[in-house]
C-alpha cells in the first residue's frame, strides 16, 4: 500500500492489551501491571495527513488514563505501516504506580500489518509522562498488541 493510500484509510477502533511499568525509572513506579486500551482514531484529516485520536487504558491496579492527540500513518511496504502518535490527558492513579499527576502526555509508536478490508494487527510501544511540569515525573512505558477495526 503507498503512502497516500494508507492516508485514505476511513476511522478505525484500535483495541489493545499488553504491559504497563515494564522499565523502572525510579522508586514511584516500579510495578508492572496488565493494561488494555481502546482508541478511536479518526479518518478525518487535520493536515498533511495527520489526524485526530481519543483513547483511554485501564490498569490492573485500578489507574486510568483517558486522552485525546493526534496520528500519522507513514505505509513502510504494501502491507507494513508505522504510526507515530502524541497525546494528552488526565491520568488517575492506581494502586502501584505513581505518574505525578493528573495531566499527563502520551506518545507512543505502533506497528501494523494490514490485512484485508482494512484489518490491522500490530504492536505498539508508548511513553506516559508529565514532562516534568510535576515534582514527580517517572515515567511509564506500555507495550501491547493491537488490533486495529475498520469503522466502515
Amino acid at each position: 500500500m503507498s503512502a497516500p493510500l494508507a492516508a485514505q484509510e476511513g476511522a478505525t477502533l484500535v483495541l489493545g492489551a499488553g504491559a504497563s511499568g515494564i522499565w523502572h525509572h525510579n522508586s514511584h513506579v516500579q510495578h508492572t501491571v496488565e493494561t488494555v486500551s481502546v482508541e478511536y482514531r479518526s479518518g478525518h484529516e487535520l493536515f498533511r495527513e495527520v489526524k485526530p485520536l481519543v483513547g483511554a487504558f485501564a490498569m490492573s491496579d485500578g489507574g486510568a488514563y483517558l486522552h485525546a492527540g493526534i496520528y500519522r500513518d507513514f505505509a513502510l511496504a504494501p502491507r507494513w505501516i508505522v504510526t507515530p502518535h502524541f497525546s494528552a490527558g488526565a491520568y488517575g492513579r492506581g494502586s502501584k504506580n505513581d505518574l505525578g499527576g493528573t495531566l499527563e502526555f502520551q506518545s507512543g509508536v505502533d506497528l501494523f500489518y494490514r490485512l484485508d478490508r482494512g484489518w490491522r494487527i500490530g504492536a505498539t510501544l508508548r511513553h506516559v509522562s508529565n514532562g516534568g511540569i510535576y515534582d514527580v515525573n517517572p515515567g511509564i512505558e506500555t507495550l501491547a498488541v493491537l488490533l486495529s477495526v475498520p469503522l466502515r
